[in-house]
């Protein structure tokens, strides 16, 4: 397998290489340490995959890791030019190019690609293309790549009330930042949801499905027993109930609106307790007036003349 790849890929031939199952890593010496994390995130996300997507592990392809910390050989390698954000790439003949990253980086990002890679391998063979949500939803849960902004993102969403239906998710990547960012959350949640409905190769199922029936709504359906409305239903019941709290203000930030509010509060009932007392005054001095015809001066202690028309 190595030699063959190495025919087709001469630029490769210089290159070292570490093996794992089937996974096998290309690197320069000075990269061996990228290699090695690159090779371990593979190893490490293969269960998840084979898992969700029913694949067994002696039939699992072999696919190659290229790394590189060369702009100009990552170009090379894809084929093309890569704008300078594109930290991985997914090729066909289950290749995936690699930018030396933070160990953590590199982790998520090889477990993305990997994921693409099979992906793609079992939508070729059933003859469809998968929606993106569902490519994108499955890689971040292959990579365990689900943050503690990705909870804030949809717990916003759901105090909003701008959680995106399923047929909203595709076209939302291709929106503004905060769509995107929604849609790569909820894609993980629906992927998540779909997995535990039916752990043991649901997914792989849906898939099949798929390419039976070319229709999303009826693969669903064959798939998990449950109409694409009642699914989608579910599912986003599950995110309100489970991400509302992670859009609410943050515990100092909430003492603060409370502090504010019993302070108005205090302020309220002041405010009230004085107004009755000076009505109660006026009452009075209202009371006085039709009796005596007078208002008693509480700053005077010298009667003035018409306490003493009175008096007399």
């Amino acid at each position: 397998m190595l030699a063959a790849f190495l025919l087709v890929s001469p630029c490769l031939a210089q290159l070292r290489g570490l093996q794992k199952g089937n996974l096998t890593a290309y690197y320069e010496a000075r990269d061996e340490d990228f290699a090695e994390e690159a090779l371990h995130a593979g190893v490490a996300a293969l269960p998840t995959l084979q898992d969700a997507l029913g694949i067994r592990s002696e039939r699992s392809p072999a696919i190659s890791l290229i790394v590189t910390r060369d702009d100009r050989q990552f170009d090379r390698y894809v084929g093309e030019k890569m704008p300078p954000w594109v930290q991985g790439v997914a090729l066909p003949g289950r290749r995936i190019v690699l930018r030396t990253l933070a160990p953590a980086v590199m982790r998520t990002v090889t477990a993305h690609e990997l994921t693409h890679v099979l992906l793609d391998e079992i939508a070729d063979a059933v003859g469809i293309d998968p929606p993106r949500w569902l490519h994108e939803g499955l890689a971040k849960y292959a990579a365990d790549d689900f943050s503690q902004a990705d909870r804030e993102v949809l717990g916003q969403a759901v105090l909003e009330g701008r959680l995106l239906s399923l047929e909203q998710l595709d076209a939302a990547f291709a929106g503004e930042r905060e769509q995107v960012s929604l849609a790569y959350a909820e894609s993980y949640t629906f992927v998540r949801f779909l997995h535990d409905q039916q752990p043991d190769g649901g997914i792989a199922q849906l898939l099949r499905n798929l390419g039976l029936t070319h229709d999303m709504s009826r693969a669903l359906l064959r798939t998990y027993g449950r109409t694409e409305p009642e699914l989608e239903k579910a599912w986003l019941q599950q995110v309100s109930r489970d991400y509302l709290r992670h859009g609410l203000p943050f515990p100092g930030e909430l003492l603060i609106l409370v502090a504010m509010g019993v302070l108005f509060l205090l302020v309220h009932l002041i405010n009230q307790r004085r107004r009755r007392a000076i009505r109660a005054r006026l009452q009075e001095e209202e009371r006085l007036r039709r009796i005596f015809g007078i208002v008693p001066n509480d700053n005077d202690d010298e009667p003035d003349e018409a306490d003493e028309e009175v008096w007399e």
